[in-house]
């Protein structure tokens, strides 16, 4: 399903029919091996909601994440209370994505949240599961947080 940018192509009858090229990278265009990756980095992905604990956040850290995804609201919002968890989080060098559980519509960067200042990424188009798959391969090498950015509005 691609709400934002309607149908690729369609697949009847042993047929192909494409409408769309994606103009993103995508699967041999990427910059991404994994031929020699036995597992991933853990990236887990916490669902917000408007009385949304904190500690569910902070589970994550102590279990060991490399990474969360934030499937929040809206733009990808969360309460203040875990905005604090999850700024926390990075400053433990955790990885957190604001991304959105809403079907439609993209998180930006610096809208609403203080991406900058928190040092959180926006997830751009990307729901949460395709946020955590693009965050696991991001963290297979080190990447900056400017860096790991670019590549989800690259992907």
């Amino acid at each position: 399903m691609s709400p934002l940018r309607g149908v690729v192509g369609v697949t009847a009858y042993g047929k192909d029919d494409w409408y769309n090229t994606p103009v993103w990278k995508h699967t041999s265009q990427s910059e991404f091996d994994i031929s020699n990756v036995t597992k991933l980095p853990r990236v887990d992905i916490v669902f917000a909601d408007a009385d949304m604990e904190p500690d569910l956040i902070d589970a994550s850290v102590n279990a060991g994440a490399k990474g969360i995804v934030i499937a929040g609201v809206g733009n990808g919002n969360m309460n203040k209370v875990s905005v604090e968890a999850a700024a926390r989080a990075v400053k433990k060098g955790v990885v957190v994505v604001r991304s959105s559980r809403v079907a439609t519509g993209m998180v930006d960067r610096n809208v609403e949240v203080n991406d900058d200042e928190l040092g959180f990424i926006a997830s751009d188009e990307l729901n949460p599961q395709k946020s955590r798959i693009l965050l696991s391969l991001a963290l297979l090498k080190p990447e900056s947080p400017s860096q790991i950015q670019q590549l989800f509005r690259t992907y």
